[in-house]
């Protein structure tokens, strides 16, 4: 019997190329906004509704959490700076999957947060997971939130969790070009390996490709999940 994943923003960049990849192998569910052709079994909803999270749930072995509110649009809310325009779906919406899989008895949560926590380091700086995140954006402090938030259940419940900090990811640019850069090859590789490597509880991993620039420390990827990126960018540090 096939794994059972469900995969929230399943229409996004990342989320399709997924699709893409995994469709033969796992049994997907798809929670968006919209409908998706390729997963008939797609709840039309947001994450920000618990009862529409808790439907999309059930039944599931594993959830890869891709569906949030991204930077532009909460830069738009930030120049209205108030705690009520905060976006929902990202904050709530963790939330509400960690609550709803922790009831359903769901194995792995694999989250989609971003290496950009660690943006306002120098770029001579070699990044470890273990530095301190250095949000400086609601969309940044919304994914160090999941993470944390993330940690709290596992300590507290059976599930597992795998944070995985996307660099910078294009539709249409399937290679890596700078060390930021995840490839799509790799995209498919490293959530895989986040839903199906053994004896994880709490991880955090680098979601980029290799690079000739080691900016990233992509050990700690291959030892926490058995992420071996497959690509690499072949670029000079910039510093």
């Amino acid at each position: 019997q096939k794994m059972k994943i469900l995969i929230t923003g399943i229409n996004g960049a990342v989320g399709s190329t997924l699709v893409t990849g995994l469709k033969d192998k796992y049994q997907l569910r798809g929670l968006d906004l919209e409908s998706n052709p390729n997963v008939p079994d797609t709840l039309i909803g947001s994450v920000a509704d618990f009862d529409t999270v808790f439907t999309a749930i059930q039944d599931m072995d594993v959830v890869i959490h891709l569906a949030n509110s991204g930077s532009a649009a909460i830069g738009e809310r930030q120049q209205n700076a108030g705690i009520d325009l905060l976006p929902s779906e990202n904050f709530v919406g963790i939330y509400n999957l960690l609550e709803a899989a922790r009831q359903n008895g769901v194995r792995r949560f694999v989250y989609a947060s971003r290496a950009g926590l660690l943006s306002p380091y120098p770029q001579s700086i070699f990044r470890t997971i273990d530095m301190m995140p250095r949000p400086e954006s609601y969309y940044s402090v919304s994914k160090a939130f999941g993470e944390d938030l993330g940690y709290m259940y596992t300590s507290q419940s059976e599930l597992e969790f795998v944070a995985v900090r996307i660099g910078n990811f294009n539709r249409d640019r399937p290679e890596p070009e700078h060390p930021h850069h995840l490839g799509h090859a790799d995209t498919v590789h490293l959530f895989e390996q986040a839903v199906i490597h053994p004896n994880v509880k709490f991880e955090i991993v680098f979601g980029v490709s290799d690079s000739t620039w080691n900016l990233y420390d992509l050990d700690h990827g291959r030892k926490a999940i058995g992420y071996y990126p497959k690509q690499k960018s072949n670029i000079e540090p910039n510093i």
